[in-house]
């Protein structure tokens, strides 16, 4: 399991499903994962993630992670991310579509 899940945050890194959104003129900044059924919000100062790996294994203590937060490390230490620049006015929208689990 350990191998497999190693793969996928190498490979979702490579595949550059790791974006920095970049808010301006506030300079908020928003890190996410492109995932198979879903984008995925991570905070990579607390850590969180909003994939159900995250709620059921890391915050119970399966598990130190998921491999969103690992990609993201991985994307920051490398560099190897997309960052995509938007204006604050697209903030509330796309936070609520990053975090409005019922319609995904």
């Amino acid at each position: 399991m350990k191998v497999r899940e190693s793969r996928s945050v190498e490979e979702i890194v490579k595949m550059r499903h790791v974006k920095k959104y970049v808010f301006r003129p506030s300079g908020r900044v928003r890190w996410i994962v492109v995932g198979r059924h879903r984008d995925y919000i991570v905070f990579t100062n607390v850590p969180y993630c909003s994939c159900d790996d995250f709620f059921f294994r890391v915050i119970h203590g399966s598990k130190p992670n998921c491999y969103h937060i690992e990609a993201v490390k991985l994307a920051m230490q490398t560099g190897s991310y997309e960052t995509i620049e938007e204006s604050d006015e697209w903030y509330d929208k796309l936070m609520e579509e990053w975090t409005n689990f019922a319609k995904q």
